[in-house]
């Protein structure tokens, strides 16, 4: 190796590594001490702009939003929303604005999933501003608050699945019956690699089930395709990426459900932060304020069919505890890639299975 390319490799490798130069000084401009203080600081910004796809209600949520926090707060707070259409592309984008000083696209990262992505947002304390906030609701040095929880299901056609036929385990899907009905992800490791923790299946009964199941998946799909489980294309569809996507569709009508696997159901959560680099750090805090507030998580519940269960009021909160009275063991794993640093080959290993198997 040339001393010439030896040092183009340690620049690269230097530069990847490197802390972010900002574009301004949203890192580091000083918290507001209290929600007074917040209102004021978001109302000198006067914007807040938005990208997401329907999570936290899309279009209609930030609308809501927008209007309930400048009645309550007496603002006039701009909202911009721009739609996004693949989360995860989007969300690189934005880390790769921050790594190169760039304003950020959004001001809210919709989804801190992991600690990698935690370094590009600011720390911010909620429980100055939501009174009761539990300290438990905020990860990775506070720079990810949950705003909703969500239960990873196995969604089910109720016109092609009867009811006494209607599994309870991840079991239940290795029917015979169910061969080339099943549909999952391609990134399905994405939401499987909890099911090899002690707590669930273990990583060689992991292993096991998505081997097994590999030959009864008929094919591939996205989470929010679920209208081709509704059509009866297929039968199954799971895990998914959350149960709101069934309790939306029920509450329109359409023939589906869901049921929780008794080997370990999963209690996952979208937790918002505001990047390093984010044009309107303050009216960010006001907004994620408002997800955590009561009439936040009613804006929730009633947009994206969901809240965070651990906050008074929810109702999530008894979805939760009905299906604990029936045995389903929930396992709570945001977060838990602090402690469990081999989820990501889980992960690679079950997308490789699932793939293979189209």
């Amino acid at each position: 190796m040339s001393r010439l390319y030896s040092a183009i490799v340690l620049a690269l490798m230097l530069a990847a590594f490197a802390p972010p130069v900002l574009a301004q000084d949203a890192a580091h401009s000083p918290e507001p001490a209290n929600i007074a203080a917040l209102v004021q600081a978001a109302a000198k910004e006067g914007t807040l702009e938005v990208a997401w796809g329907d999570i936290y209600g899309g279009a209609d949520g930030v609308r809501r939003a927008q209007d309930e926090i400048n009645k309550k707060y007496h603002l006039n707070l701009q909202f911009k929303y721009s739609p996004v259409a693949n989360g995860a592309a989007f969300q690189n984008q934005v880390v790769g604005e921050i790594r190169a000083g760039q304003t950020a696209s959004t001001d809210v990262l919709f989804h801190v999933r992991d600690q990698n992505l935690a370094k590009m947002v600011i720390p911010v304390d909620y429980r100055k501003y939501v009174p009761g906030l539990p300290a438990d609701v905020m990860f990775y040095d506070k720079r990810a608050v949950i705003a909703v929880s969500t239960i990873l299901a196995e969604e089910y056609s109720t016109k092609d699945v009867p009811p006494n036929k209607v599994p309870n385990s991840l079991a239940g899907l290795l029917a015979p019956e169910w061969k080339g009905k099943i549909a999952t992800m391609p990134y399905q490791g994405v939401i499987g690699w909890y099911l090899g923790l002690n707590e669930a299946l273990g990583k060689e009964g992991m292993l096991k089930f998505y081997t097994a199941l590999s030959p009864s998946i008929g094919g591939l799909m996205t989470c929010g395709d679920s209208d081709r489980v509704v059509s009866g294309e297929f039968a199954f569809f799971g895990l998914d990426c959350g149960d709101q996507e069934v309790r939306l569709r029920q509450r329109k009508g359409e023939a589906i459900a869901a049921f929780y696997p008794k080997e370990g159901t999963a209690i996952y959560a979208f937790s918002p932060g505001i990047p390093l680099t984010a044009a309107h750090p303050n009216a960010a805090r006001l907004f994620i304020t408002y997800l955590l507030s009561p009439d936040g998580q009613k804006m929730l519940w009633d947009e994206m069919g969901c809240d965070n269960y651990k906050l008074a009021g929810s109702r999530m909160a008894p979805i939760i505890a009905a299906a604990k009275k029936k045995g389903v063991k929930f396992i709570d794993i945001y977060g838990l890639d602090l402690q469990h640093p081999e989820l990501d080959d889980y992960e690679k290993t079950i997308n490789t299975i699932v793939n293979q198997s189209k």
